[in-house]
């Protein structure tokens, strides 16, 4: 079971880059600008999936959500959105841009 998780999680010479977690889950992080239910992220998704390298299937969307949840980059607000957490220097580049 383990080497099936580390298998999808991280690109190796069987598992490109684009199909790995990691990657699903920067890519769902940078379609995060503000509160989103999860059904609305995956319209965006399944939006996006004509037009990207990064195709997730739900199970993969779903693993890259809880990553995100676990390193804390995303939380949930009071009504059960999903939310970005930005840290000091990401609030500052948003002002500057």
């Amino acid at each position: 079971m383990l080497m099936n998780i580390q298998a999808m999680l991280l690109p190796h010479k069987h598992v490109r880059f684009c199909k790995s977690l990691i990657a699903i889950a920067g890519y769902i992080r940078l379609l995060i600008d503000g509160p989103v239910s999860i059904e609305e992220l995956w319209v965006k998704i399944e939006k996006n999936n004509k037009s990207t390298i990064i195709a997730p299937s739900f199970t993969q969307f779903m693993l890259a959500v809880d990553i995100l949840f676990f390193i804390k980059q995303i939380t949930l607000d009071n009504e059960n959105r999903i939310m970005p957490i930005y840290f000091n220097d990401d609030k500052q580049k948003n002002k500057e841009s």
